[in-house]
């Protein structure tokens, strides 16, 4: 089939030649940033969690970052193909308005427009994710540091430039500005799932995904720095304003299968930083290449 790309190691490829791929062989499913992205891989999503990967009973982390983040915590709601058809719709319907002489709706319209879509999608319906008998959920935010701890009209913009700057030089630099934050959801004794990655390629922090934080971290994952406000001060988190998840995990290339469990408990429990390993530049460019667009097409 051309149009579908199998992406494999040695080993995975042998086991696939071996075995195919069944659904029991599925441990981690990552969900990139990217709303068109997030668009065309609708029918799949409907058939994994629809139909194939409810062919198994083995827990499965779901782990995501921007419009990834609301499509896998989509999936975890008791009916997910048409969770995940209302998602597709709610993206694609999205209007806001449009002040007199401006080209584009201002951010708060858009952060308030999408805060009434987040609540009106999982209305009294946030428990089904939180104790899905099988999906882990871990949501990916990317948390201010130094200018950007605040949002502010002069120090945002000058701390977004350094953040670009210090990432064109090396990945791991852009840590001094934005620091990846993962909200994980409970495993089955209640206590916070591990992360499914290793966490030594960049700045770390994991916090315990709950009711009281439920939306407000799915919020800020999906916060397009100038296009949609951060989030700040989220609840259990770290003080702080918090942006879109993409920023720091655009194509959610990590090391799957790599658990630090030492840091990794050490954050759940503490919320304390540790330096987490995995992913090229590139992830803050293409947040600032989708905010152009998207206000291009606005």
């Amino acid at each position: 089939m051309k149009a579908l790309h199998i992406h494999a190691g040695p080993r995975a490829r042998q086991h696939l030649e071996q075995h195919g791929l069944q659904s029991a062989d599925v441990h981690v499913i990552p969900a990139a940033a990217g709303g068109p992205k997030g668009l065309v891989l609708g029918p799949l999503d409907r058939f994994i969690f629809g139909e194939w990967l409810a062919q198994s009973e083995h827990p499965v982390h779901l782990v995501g970052a921007s419009i990834g983040a609301w499509r896998m915590a989509a999936a975890c709601l008791d009916a997910p193909v048409a969770a995940l058809e209302r998602l597709e719709h709610d993206y694609v319907h999205q209007s806001y308005d449009l002040p007199a002489g401006r080209k584009r709706p201002a951010a708060a319209h858009v952060s308030q427009r999408f805060a009434q879509t987040l609540a009106s999608f999982y209305e009294g319906r946030v428990h089904e994710v939180l104790q899905h008998p099988r999906y882990r959920l871990h949501i990916v935010t990317s948390r201010g540091r130094r200018l950007l701890g605040r949002e502010h009209p002069v120090a945002t913009p000058v701390g977004y430039l350094a953040a670009f700057l210090t990432n064109a030089l090396h990945r791991k630099a852009m840590g001094a500005w934005l620091e990846r934050v993962v909200f994980s959801s409970p495993d089955a004794d209640g206590a916070c799932a591990s992360l499914p990655f290793g966490v030594g390629d960049y700045r770390t922090r994991q916090v315990p995904l709950n009711a009281a934080n439920f939306m407000s971290a799915l919020q800020a994952s999906c916060s397009i720095p100038f296009v949609l406000q951060a989030v700040h001060d989220i609840a259990g988190a770290p003080r702080g304003a918090y942006w879109d998840g993409g920023i720091t995990d655009y194509h959610m290339h990590l090391r799957y299968g790599v658990e630090d469990n030492i840091a990794i408990n050490s954050i759940a429990v503490c919320a304390y930083s540790s330096g987490a390993k995995g992913q090229k530049h590139g992830g803050f460019q293409n947040e600032v290449h989708q905010a152009i667009g998207w206000a291009k097409s606005a």
